[in-house]
């Protein structure tokens, strides 16, 4: 089988560095007996589809996290991998802009029976609703990766949350979401199937919140995400697998089924989840095509389900599907 990789040659954030991430699998396909074939998209996307086209490979591999050297663009670049009309791994361009817009996903969601945080969007410009959430974090609507999350976005009166949302809207991540914190632990819950499901595994992370100082509010930041010298990112690991007693698990299954078919997710997905003192489970975020790096929680995860990353990129070339 020869198998496409499609990546963003540019890297404009630390999440579209995928020079590991490509080797990676490059490495993966080789020990399945396939034929890797590296295919950077870079400004020129017409060049870019025309080889894709040309090269007709069996499968395509869309690892592409912008597009025209823009970070952002990951559905554009999903998009054009799917014109080269080859079988491609991964959700789909339509899935992942739907992901992208945060209050959308929460009408999808809640429509079928998902429970998430309540929440109101504000648009650059506006007042505050005279109703909104107590406390709150304050979450760029349209972006992902945690970009705009930092230890200020949540505020426990209106004045803070204002603040918060103002300081988006001036860096330009505006709309803001401002969203119930859910006070608890979150949970990362990793969903492998085929398109339509039924999802086939699901593995169990925890980000580890216990280590923050008092008075921070308990959330993953940018941060604690993306920069590896900073003391949130050592303050917040992720454990794999989570320790969680059976029946959260059981929940946790049920409601990332009815999330992965509800949004057409493909492959692989990631769901965050806040779980409340009470036990209650809320989304707070989806994400279609989720950071497969060596030393991302994906990886870390596979373990846990009796899968070596080979075994993994075996199970997305057979699932792979033409858009």
């Amino acid at each position: 089988m020869r198998v496409a990789i499609a990546y963003s040659a540019q890297r404009q954030t630390p999440d579209t560095d995928l020079t590991e991430t490509v080797e990676a699998l490059q490495h993966a396909i080789a020990a399945l007996g396939h034929q890797a074939l590296p295919m950077p998209l870079g400004y020129d996307s017409a060049s870019f589809l025309s080889q894709l086209k040309a090269l007709q490979p069996d499968v395509c591999w869309n690892l592409c996290e912008e597009a025209s050297g823009r970070a952002g663009r990951e559905l554009h670049a999903a998009a054009l991998v799917e014109l080269g009309d080859a079988p491609v791994t991964g959700t789909s361009a339509a899935t992942l802009s739907l992901c992208l817009d945060k209050s959308i996903v929460r009408h999808v969601l809640r429509g079928v029976g998902v429970a998430v945080p309540d929440a109101v969007l504000v648009e650059g410009g506006g007042e505050l609703p005279q109703s909104i959430p107590l406390p709150a974090i304050v979450k760029p609507a349209c972006q992902d990766g945690s970009v705009g999350i930092d230890r200020d976005s949540v505020g426990h009166d209106r004045a803070a949350v204002l603040r918060a949302v103002e300081r988006l809207h001036k860096s330009g991540w505006g709309p803001a979401l401002v969203e119930q914190y859910i006070e608890g632990r979150e949970l990362n819950v990793l969903l492998l199937g085929p398109a339509g499901g039924p999802v086939a595994h699901v593995a169990l992370g925890e980000i580890e919140l216990d280590g923050l100082p008092e008075g921070e509010p308990r959330i993953l930041t940018y941060a604690g995400k993306w920069e590896p010298d900073s003391d949130a990112y050592q303050k917040t690991p992720a454990r794999y697998p989570a320790n969680v007693d059976a029946e959260l698990a059981e929940r946790l299954r049920a409601m990332g089924e009815r999330v992965f078919r509800a949004l057409k997710l493909s492959g692989y997905a990631r769901m965050d989840v806040r779980v409340a003192a009470d036990g209650n489970c809320y989304v707070i975020d989806v994400n279609g095509n989720p950071d497969i790096s060596p030393d991302a929680g994906l990886q870390r995860a596979l373990p846990s389900l009796g899968l070596d990353f080979p075994q993994f990129v075996a199970l997305q070339l057979g699932w792979a599907h033409v858009r």
